[in-house]
């Protein structure tokens, strides 16, 4: 079944890239980079911003790319993938409270 999941990735993009790119970066800015919980992403930040927003967008680009593909293989439903996006925003939430606190 190959339904329409452009409406998923582009949350899942939005929240899981851009907001929680962005907000990583100013958590990091807060704080240091040291606290990242990502060795990853503590790793990029290290080297600089615009490699951490490269790597970060650029992973979760090359997941939203596979994630119609791979839904549709399991036959997930729609809210499956509202559900990461929600996640990802929950994690943007959380970084915006280390920012502000």
């Amino acid at each position: 079944m190959n339904r329409d999941r452009s409406g998923e990735v582009a949350a899942i993009f939005t929240s899981h890239g851009v907001l929680d790119a962005s907000t990583t970066i100013l958590a990091s800015r807060a704080i240091g980079p040291g606290v990242e919980a990502n060795p990853i992403v503590r790793e990029l930040l290290a080297m600089g911003e615009l490699p951490a927003l490269v790597g970060m967008l650029g992973a979760v680009g090359l997941c939203c790319g596979a994630w119609p593909i791979a839904a549709d293989a399991l036959d997930t439903p729609e809210w499956v993938g509202f559900s990461v996006a929600t996640v990802g925003a929950a994690v943007a939430a959380i970084n915006l409270v280390v920012v502000f606190a």
